[in-house]
């Protein structure tokens, strides 16, 4: 797995996770609003806050032919490796996530799909394929069931009512706002370069999770730490 010096590495996981081999000179992240204005009489107009839209994430960079120039990053395949990635992604809608790391910056994570992928051939850079991508963020959407209970005519005789079934406890979620404790010594960044402070069973919640780093749970104002330091209260 790369590690972030100077700069930021881009992770896309449809299936399998992949690097970006070439980062693009910029990376534009829209955060659309749905809120709704209206005109009222004596007010004038008046805007009633919605909850935000979906993200956009977009960029345009290239694949390299050559995987041995100073600007690829370490262990970037073919060209057509990536084209056809992207491509399934695209025609089969597969739900995935964008991972973008910085250093000593905010880290992107969010589910997402693709939903624009265009390339152009460049004349003179036959070995190289330049691309755009969009990619939209992604929510979960799955309907309710509801169970619908008629009442019976008055001249029915009432069916046996059962006892109402125990419901079930629900066990607290390991998720970005969950009330924690934390014990032990947490980090600077999520991979862990230098330690930062150590909790003594420190109550604060969680604002960032990043999976797949070796600390992937920033708590508070403090630092990473792992899932193992952590006690979820609420």
């Amino acid at each position: 797995m790369p590690r972030v010096e100077n700069g930021c590495i881009i992770y896309l996981q449809f299936g399998s996770r992949i690097v970006i081999p070439v980062n693009p000179e910029e990376i534009e992240i829209q955060h659309p609003s749905d809120h709704k204005t209206y005109s009222v009489l004596e007010k004038g107009e008046i805007v009633v806050p919605r909850r935000p839209s979906l993200q956009v994430v977009s960029w345009e960079s290239f694949f390299p032919g050559h995987s041995s120039d100073p600007y690829v990053n370490r262990g970037a395949k073919d060209p057509e490796f990536y084209d056809r990635y992207l491509r399934e992604a695209l025609e089969n809608r597969t739900v995935g996530r964008l991972i973008i790391t910085r250093s000593a910056l905010y880290d992107t994570n969010i589910r997402c799909i693709v939903s624009d992928y265009q390339t152009t051939d460049k004349g003179g850079e036959p070995e190289d394929i330049y691309y755009s991508l969009e990619l939209k963020e992604y929510r979960d959407h799955k309907p309710k069931t509801v169970a619908v209970i008629a009442e019976p005519a008055a001249d029915q005789p009432q069916a046996e009512v059962s006892a109402e079934t125990e419901r079930p406890i629900e066990t607290p979620v390991l998720r970005v706002g969950a009330s924690v404790i934390a014990n032990g010594q947490y980090w600077y960044d999520s991979y862990g370069s230098k330690p930062f402070g150590t909790a003594n069973n420190l109550s604060t919640t969680i604002t960032r999770i990043v999976e797949g780093n070796p600390y992937p749970i920033h708590v508070g104002h403090y630092g990473w730490l792992k899932e193992s330091q952590l006690q979820i209260v609420g």
